[in-house]
């Protein structure tokens, strides 16, 4: 799940950092992030407290050896 994503859906990055609880700041420094991907535990805990509506896609967080 990208940052991306969640600024969509929430409508701006405060209110994405609202919704888990961290500062805009923190927000902000899920964007530097390789692809912009949130925490993997933050994506799966935005899947299930949106009852799916952000979608969870755990291949995204697979690392190639």
């Amino acid at each position: 799940m990208t940052t991306s994503e969640l600024e969509k859906f929430f409508g701006t990055p405060g209110k994405a950092a609202a919704f888990f609880g961290v500062s805009p700041e923190a927000f902000y420094q899920w964007r530097k992030r390789p692809g912009s991907l949130i925490p993997k535990g933050r994506a799966a805990e935005a899947a299930l407290r949106t009852k799916g509506k952000l979608k969870f896609d755990p291949v995204l967080y697979t690392h190639s050896i």
